[in-house]
């Protein structure tokens, strides 16, 4: 059986929901350097979300709605190709596909995030589907990511620092790996490299986030060399990435679902 929502009927929908856990995938469409699509991070976190789900179908049905393929990506407008969303809408979204899954008769949800933009907004959303809605749901909120870099770093495929850095040598590898025509291979030749260099980054300090006015438009658009990627290490990052995936819906259907009166 498909775990696509979009591929089932209302009928198999409702059947399966009491028992199975709903992925929302969130995500964006914006640019990824000089050299990548603009659908990279839709591609990733989509891809993710339902091999994991095929992966952990023999212990637990999962169930993956269509993605949010726009996100909150308001600093990547200076480079141009990107659509954003504001920050209440974009949340507002997330809460709404929420509430339509909990009517539906969902109660374990995850929001499988694969967009840095978007990792506050949809620990918000879900917070305020149990905290402040009261909708009867147990909810999850991740980057893909974060579930994986544990095993990423164990198995010596990249540090820490560039994952998932952004339109660089993680995602370039993962691209390379799935849609190898969606990378530009002359304009990859020629890019930047920005290992060491902080500019368009982020900044970390002492467990806060920093974000400057203007930082990511003095960039080039992309993190640390993606000159270097490569599509085995894409595939084997991946394998890794679903594996970790799948282990995660596991142990999220574990956890038990919210007292009903």
């Amino acid at each position: 059986m498909t775990v696509l929502f979009e591929e089932m009927t209302r009928e198999q929908i409702k059947a399966v929901a009491p028992k199975a856990i709903a992925v929302l995938p969130t995500s964006a469409t914006e640019q990824h350097g000089p050299h990548m699509a603009v659908g990279t991070d839709t591609l990733l976190c989509t891809t993710v979300a339902r091999r994991a789900a095929e992966a952990a179908a023999d212990e637990v049905p999962v169930v993956i709605t269509p993605p949010l393929a726009f996100g909150s990506s308001h600093h990547h407008y200076p480079f141009g190709g990107t659509l954003s969303l504001t920050s209440a809408t974009f949340a507002g979204v997330v809460v709404e596909v929420l509430e339509g899954l909990v009517r539906t008769g969902f109660r374990h949800l995850v929001v499988l995030n694969g967009h840095g933009g978007n990792k506050d907004l949809v620990g918000m959303a879900s917070q305020d589907v149990v905290n402040r809605l009261d909708f009867p749901a147990t909810v999850a909120s991740c980057n893909y990511w974060d579930i994986a870099r544990p095993a990423l770093v164990a198995a010596d495929l990249l540090p820490a620092a560039r994952i998932p850095g952004h339109a660089g040598h993680f995602e370039t590898s993962a691209i390379l790996s799935l849609r190898p025509d969606w990378v530009d291979e002359d304009a990859r030749a020629k890019v930047r490299d920005m290992e060491g260099e902080d500019s368009g980054l982020d900044v970390n300090l002492t467990g806060a986030v920093v974000q400057t006015y203007g930082a990511w438009g003095k960039g080039p658009g992309h993190t640390d060399n993606p000159a270097v990627a490569t599509a085995e290490l894409g595939e084997n990052m991946l394998q890794i990435i679903v594996a970790e995936v799948a282990r995660f819906y596991r142990d999220f259907a574990k956890v038990p679902g919210p007292t009903l009166d």
